[in-house]
């Protein structure tokens, strides 16, 4: 942590940063959903020591969790997918079957089920209790490289249009920051037309 807070005011400060994307997604002690924490997670007093730090030098703080896409990565599977396997957009795909990309399997990270009927219950707690830890008016989802959604073996988005899926996500997010008087944050490459531009599959 010490080097962390070192690293903001010996780079960043001088910098003139004055936003701070951080990457939190399992790695924090969540109070809210307690099987969510990575081992040796951010505690609340180490994220108070980051929120002074970037208040006294006026750098706002967004904390991310990989929402939507993300969900593992080569042959691991992050703590959502791991503790909720029901949420798991392809159950069919396992990530121990993982030889690198391309593969039989189209894995190149898993996704969730943007319309599971329980999944955003445990997704808002999360963003509700980062945000407060954080005090912070900024949320980043993630949302990128999202290429396992509306699968046709999902019993609930098999058949449904992939943009339509993807926008429902980023809507809903956004509605239950907005209701806070909070504001989303994303990555773009899923609204950039890969057929139009060449970027991206």
């Amino acid at each position: 942590m010490d080097v962390f807070l070192k690293f903001i005011v010996e780079e960043l400060v001088p910098g003139h940063f004055n936003l701070l994307i951080l990457r939190v997604d399992w790695n924090y002690a969540y109070e809210s959903h307690l099987e969510l924490r990575d081992p040796n997670p951010l505690t609340l007093q180490d994220v108070k020591r980051i929120v002074s730090i970037c208040r006294k030098h006026n750098i706002r703080i967004a904390p991310q969790i990989n929402l939507l896409g993300h969900q593992s990565w080569a042959e691991t599977t992050y703590a959502l997918l791991r503790e909720y396997p029901e949420f798991d957009e392809t159950p069919h795909v396992d990530t121990k079957n993982y030889t690198g990309w391309p593969n039989p399997d189209g894995l190149y990270c898993k996704s969730y089920c943007p319309l599971h009927p329980d999944v955003h219950k445990v997704v808002f707690a999360l963003i509700d209790e980062l945000i407060d830890a954080f005090e912070t008016d900024l949320f980043h989802a993630g949302m990128d490289e999202v290429f396992y959604i509306g699968d046709d073996k999902c019993p609930r988005c098999s058949g449904r249009d992939k943009a339509e899926l993807y926008a429902g996500e980023v809507t809903k997010i956004q509605n239950h920051l907005a209701q806070q008087g909070k504001r989303l944050m994303i990555w773009g490459d899923r609204l950039i037309d890969g057929k139009t531009t060449g970027i991206g599959a």
